[in-house]
């Protein structure tokens, strides 16, 4: 068998819709060594994260908007194509334009086919090239069915994993991974609780609800919370958290009102602390770790204001669950 930059000297990889570059500490964990990481990312939250830990790093490349990266361009180098394409009209989360992918932020799934047709049809003999995608499990039977056709057009050997990122990670995660990475399959489930990774406060869920890219208020939230199941909580006091729900629902108001917080302005408030005298938000960094991201890759990142730091939280990969699937490739 003909040695490849693989297993010679690391993987090339390719990741597309980049963000905060969790496919590479995914490799990283896994024990994968990268010889170049190209990444393609518009969103300058994200690349702000991304300059703070790669801007002296040269094998680290910036290609920028998807839609310009000419695949044909890395056919020579590239091992490994890593991608989350948009899920905005694709998730059951957003009820306002579901167009699948036709949508206009979904339909840039083509975008991602294209570059990883061209790079395999235009690789060098004999080069084998492997990717890795990920997107909601809410998104239609159509548009799942669309997604493995248009794969499997390319490569003979794709298959399609559902995984929900709870069954390693403290948050839940329902996703859909296609890939043609060998050996691959559901992690065995492993204890790792919301609790587990809080900083101060209780929680009344064993894993938190997925990560969006915005969370309850302060104010009414726990009522979205309850209702809608969506959202993350940490109560300041056990005995409520272990309430029943109706009673919290019933007890809430009065607390609030007797907190004498209004909504809107922490000012003076610290990230741990409670302004409404009953219940808090994940702090950045408790965000990060129920992504299973490293402690402090985002949330010592300055100039990038809290807000955006959470956004770019939401729309990660979970770490753990990618350095799950490309495992298999430490073998080859």
């Amino acid at each position: 068998m003909k040695q490849t930059q693989t297993n010679q000297d690391g993987l090339n990889v390719l990741s597309l819709f980049d963000g905060i570059s969790c496919a590479k500490l995914a490799l990283e964990k896994s024990g994968i060594k990268i010889n170049k990481y190209y990444s393609s990312e518009i969103c300058p939250h994200a690349l702000a994260i991304q300059d703070y830990h790669y801007s002296g790093d040269t094998n680290f490349i910036q290609l920028g908007d998807v839609c310009k990266i000419d695949g044909i361009d890395l056919r020579n180098e590239i091992d490994l194509v890593v991608f989350g394409s948009p899920c905005t009209n694709l998730s059951s989360i957003n009820p306002v334009d579901r167009r699948g992918l036709e949508g206009t932020e979904s339909r840039l799934f083509y975008e991602a086919k294209r570059i990883l047709r061209d790079i395999y049809v235009f690789a060098p003999t004999n080069k084998k090239l492997y990717f890795l995608m990920e997107n909601v499990a809410s998104m239609t039977s159509k548009d799942r069915d669309i997604i493995t056709n248009e794969l499997s057009k390319i490569f003979h050997d794709v298959k399609l994993v559902k995984i929900n990122s709870a069954d390693i990670a403290p948050a839940n995660r329902r996703r859909l991974y296609w890939t043609n990475i060998p050996n691959v399959g559901v992690p065995e489930p492993k204890k790792f609780n919301y609790q587990d990774i809080v900083v101060n406060g209780y929680v009344d869920k064993e894993k938190a609800n997925v990560l969006l890219g915005s969370n309850c208020t302060l104010t009414n939230g726990i009522f979205r919370y309850y209702k809608m199941n969506i959202g993350n909580l940490i109560y300041k006091d056990k005995k409520f958290a272990d309430q029943p729900t109706e009673q919290k629902l019933l007890e809430y108001p009065f607390i609030l009102h007797k907190s004498g917080y209004i909504g809107k302005s922490r000012l003076g408030f610290d990230e741990y602390d409670f302004p409404n005298g009953c219940y808090r938000l994940p702090s950045v960094l408790e965000s990060e770790r129920l992504m299973t991201i490293p402690d402090g890759y985002v949330s010592n990142v300055p100039n990038v204001s809290k807000t955006n730091k959470l956004k770019s939280i939401g729309l990660a990969m979970t770490v753990d669950v990618i350095a799950h699937l490309v495992t298999p490739l430490k073998k080859i």
